[in-house]
């Protein structure tokens, strides 16, 4: 494996964990009500928001730069 495709790799799989986080966090707020996990929830969906802004603009940068 390349190290642009590992790269790809790991922010696809950073996204994930931080979506799932996300939503653990809310569930977590349901559950128990505890204004600190909206708060997370919150700060990990704007977390996997912004990686899927920078994974674009890595592949379009990646594709530029060629194999």
């Amino acid at each position: 494996m390349s190290l642009k495709a590992f790269h790809l790799f790991f922010v696809v799989v950073s996204i994930l964990l931080s979506l799932w986080v996300g939503v653990w966090g809310v569930q977590s707020y349901r559950a128990e009500g505890t204004p600190s996990h909206l708060v997370l929830a919150g700060l990990f969906f704007a977390l996997g928001a912004a990686l899927v802004v920078y994974g674009r603009a890595v592949r379009r940068k990646l594709r530029a730069i060629g194999d």
